[in-house]
């Protein structure tokens, strides 16, 4: 750029333009400060403040500076000026002499400047990796002579850095072998380095210090090349005396525990010996002692179990007294006692008063459940020990659960509790006979019907007396479940119950309802061979608002259905608390809420 007394660009040649002008704008005219703030104006020609001492010819060295651009952007640069010497002919047209010029020649260093950065900071990485590095580290040229040493090498050859450089590296530290003898560098892996660019790695070299010592090393040669073509070689090495030194102590360390080891072992061995003996002596002696508590054991033992097997049979006797007491002795009188009541509650000559006819009925009633409830007992008995085996048929479930309400309604006599019935046509191979004696006795059990047929009065009045039995297939399983007011678990009709249950793979639960009385237990039996539910044709169901208990009608399908009161629907459309998904039906009361409590698997 030329610039003239006043400061001002008035020519630029085209890297300038290139360099400095936006688009839209014009280099040529602008200050010359604008474009270089940096720039000394005491060199500008016109300059009133232009020491003397400055060269006149105003020739400056390259200085570095910040360039602005006519935009504003700011880049490095740097600037040599001088003034023209004669331009008296190139510049006549604007009036200018050869002294009232200044060429400036600005050469843009924005990569340069990076580049120069990266250089600097990679130096600087490498100085501090030389510092930090432990080994000794060693550059020579070709001739062999040192031009690199880390503070590492230095220490560990007795040095100060500045006494090393350029100093021949064999003959400094490389004269002679291990065992004095001396050692020719052209036999050296530095020598061999520098000739062929080979590699070298030598354990146990020994080099020599300031002081005259021998230092043992692990030392490394490698080529330094610029290109392909070899500039010196770096020999690196790591002082082995601390490594020796371990070594020596460990090898020291060793033999005196060898050492210590057998005279310990010379010492003990008299000792083991003994120990030896007197416990081979105790192992004797303990095992009499355990052979004689055992003899002792096994006798008491064996009156233990003489005396467990008397009490066994007299209580098996004690078992089949009674059994038989119930079952033959006593079932013929309590037939015969039956028949005479009916008889007589008959009353075929009318001769009775009616408070008389009522009691004898009561009395046949009664008897009638002892006699059932003897049947039934005696049969899970037979069943439990073995002596009887289920049978299982195809059957239709609303028929065993008919079955099992109307043996219900013999244990418990009949008007004692209202049913609520669901049990649609539902085909499983189950013993039918047990399984509806199950249900007759859990239904009992909810009920609280004791065995003289009265009902425990409740504290707070009136209780509904209504028990809800209601059967769905869930899977592979039927579902029957029966709730009452009363929480059931009876010592006669649970373990019934449970025993006909097991049998049949199945399983019995009990559902907790809070804020209920009473308990929903819930039955679980395999359908087996059956064909589960059977289809049948939708039909209009005949709304009843309060229907008799005693009253069944006929289902669709084939299934019987006992009336049931409409306060109950909601109960048999809803899940069984716990349960998974399905249509098994919860078992609730009509007016209670929904069963969210825990469940209890017996």
């Amino acid at each position: 750029m030329l610039v003239n007394a006043n400061g001002t660009v008035v020519n630029a040649n085209s890297i300038a333009l290139e360099a400095f002008e936006a688009p839209g704008t014009a280099l040529v005219g602008r200050g010359l400060l604008d474009l270089l703030p940096e720039f000394d104006s005491k060199l500008i020609p016109g300059s009133m403040r232009r020491p003397d001492h400055i060269d006149p010819r105003g020739r400056t060295k390259p200085t570095r500076m910040t360039a602005r651009r006519t935009d504003g952007t700011e880049f490095p640069v740097e600037v040599t000026s001088a003034n023209l010497e004669n331009t008296q002919h190139t510049y006549d047209s604007y009036g200018y002499t050869g002294d009232e010029l200044l060429m400036l020649v600005v050469r843009d260093l924005s990569g340069t400047v990076d580049t120069e950065a990266e250089l600097a900071r990679s130096q600087r990485q490498t100085e501090m990796i030389l510092r930090a590095a432990s080994e000794g580290v060693v550059g020579t040229d070709t001739d062999g002579r040192i031009v690199l040493v880390n503070p590492a090498a230095a220490q560990i050859l007795g040095y100060r850095a500045g006494e090393l450089g350029g100093r021949e590296l064999h003959t400094l530290v490389l004269h002679s072998r291990a065992d004095g003898s001396p050692f020719p560098y052209a036999e050296s892996p530095l020598a061999d380095t520098l000739r062929s660019g080979r590699k070298h790695r030598v354990r146990g070299q020994v080099l020599y210090a300031k002081n005259g010592d021998k230092l043992p090393v692990d030392l490394t040669t490698a080529p330094v090349r610029d290109g392909d073509q070899l500039v010196g070689a770096v020999m690196t090495f790591l002082d082995r005396r601390p490594y020796d030194a371990l070594a020596k102590e460990k090898e020291t360390a060793e033999r005196e525990h060898a050492e210590e080891l057998e005279r310990l072992a010379e010492e003990h061995a008299s000792e083991l010996t003994a120990l030896r003996q007197s416990h081979v002596t105790e192992v004797e002696e303990l095992r009499e002692q355990h052979a004689e508590e055992l003899a002792a054991h096994e006798e008491r033992y064996a009156a233990l179990g003489e005396r467990e097997k008397d009490r066994y049979e007299a209580l098996a006797a004690r078992h089949d007294q009674l059994l038989t007491l119930l079952g033959r002795s006593l079932r013929g009188p309590l037939d015969e006692l039956r028949r005479e009541l009916a008889a007589l509650a008959a009353d075929d000559a009318g001769q009775l008063w009616p408070e008389a006819n009522q009691v004898l009925h009561h009395l046949s009633a009664g008897y009638s459940r002892i006699t059932t409830l003897i049947d039934n007992v005696l049969g899970y008995q037979r069943l439990d020990a073995g002596a009887e085996q289920i049978a299982r048929t195809k059957v239709m479930l609303d028929a065993v659960v008919a079955a099992g309400v109307d043996g219900a309604v013999e244990l418990i006599g009949p008007g004692r509790v209202q049913f609520a019935v669901h049990a649609p046509p539902i085909e499983a191979e189950v013993d039918a006979r047990l399984l509806a004696t199950a249900l007759a006795h859990l239904v009992a059990d909810v009920a609280g019907v004791d065995a003289t047929g009265n009902t425990p009065l409740s504290a707070g009045g009136y209780l509904d007396n209504t028990v809800v039995v209601a059967a769905a297939q869930r899977g592979e399983v039927v579902r029957i479940e029966v709730r009452g007011p009363y929480g059931g678990g009876d010592p006669v009709h649970e373990p019934v119950v449970r025993g006909i249950v097991r049998a049949h793979g199945g399983v019995l639960q009990t559902h907790e309802v809070p804020g209920m009385s009473g308990s929903a237990f819930v039955l679980e039996v395999p359908i087996g061979g059956g064909a589960g539910t059977v289809p049948q044709e939708t039909a209009a169901q005949a709304e009843e608002a309060g229907a008799s208990v005693e009253t069944a009608e006929p289902a669709p399908g084939g299934g019987r259905r006992r009336a049931r009161r409409a306060s109950v629907d909601a109960f048999l459309e809803s899940d069984v608390p716990g349960g998974g998904d399905g249509d098994a039906p919860a078992a609730a009361g009509a007016e209670a809420p929904q069963p969210t409590g825990r469940r209890r698997r017996r």
